[in-house]
């Protein structure tokens, strides 16, 4: 899907942008409580349509680790009531103002009904680093989490320093690659199988000749998406 002109820009934008943003660091969930460790997942349902409705969510509560542990003390109906009001606060999109309609709502309280069944987030992905592959590792969370689907569990585990191979192409990234002159299916994100081998495409003929992760490479594209599209 990369065509060889492709593939020398992209080196070349690595080349000029590796040092400017941080790649991600391996294992760093180790030094996360379970409250940050929520407010990851409920930010990777949040940028579903709009990457600035994740970032309004983390940034939305200066205590994660009290919002959670307050939570943990709620029943069902008073969780999903906070978990709403919360969104709306914070302007997330498609969290409709009526309660009983609105899918992110019910996927976050789900998905804390998931976290708590392991004992909360920080054992959750305790257990997912002791899966072996890092394919599985996104297998695993995409099957887990509500509203989590192939690209959310690649960017979410990139983010916790779980997973190196890999790429979560999201609009801004999708859009640089064909800005670049990628040739890609319409199909891209639906398929699993056309994903990972425009993953695998990019990992081996950009990222091992830099010298740099498939985590760092997506979070290049994503942040210097504006500077490289003009």
């Amino acid at each position: 899907m990369l065509t060889s002109a492709t593939i020398k820009k992209l080196i070349t934008i690595v080349e000029k942008y590796k040092n400017d943003v941080p790649a991600p660091v391996s294992g760093n969930w180790k030094a996360k409580e379970d409250g940050d460790l929520w407010a990851s997942v409920l930010g990777q349902i949040a940028v579903v349509g709009s990457a600035a409705s994740g970032e309004a969510v983390k940034n939305a509560l200066p205590d994660w680790n009290e919002w959670y542990a307050r939570l943990l003390k709620m029943n069902s109906k008073q969780r999903l009531q906070k978990i709403h009001r919360l969104f709306r606060k914070a302007g997330v999109r498609y969290a409709t103002e009526d309660i009983s309609k609105c899918k992110k709502t019910d996927a976050a309280n789900y998905n804390f009904e998931v976290l708590a069944s392991y004992g909360g987030p920080k054992s959750y992905f305790k257990k997912v680093a002791t899966i072996p592959h890092e394919s599985w590792r996104i297998a695993a969370v995409a099957d887990d989490l509500a509203y989590v689907k192939n690209k959310g569990a690649r960017d979410l585990l990139i983010g916790l320093g779980l997973v190196e191979r890999a790429i979560a192409f999201d609009t801004r990234v999708m859009s640089v690659l064909k800005h670049l002159g990628a040739e890609l299916p319409d199909d891209i994100a639906a398929s699993k199988r056309r994903y990972k081998a425009l993953e695998t495409e990019l990992i081996e003929k950009v990222c091992v000749p830099n010298k740099i992760t498939g985590g760092h490479l997506d979070r290049i594209l994503f942040n210097r998406s504006k500077e490289i599209i003009g």
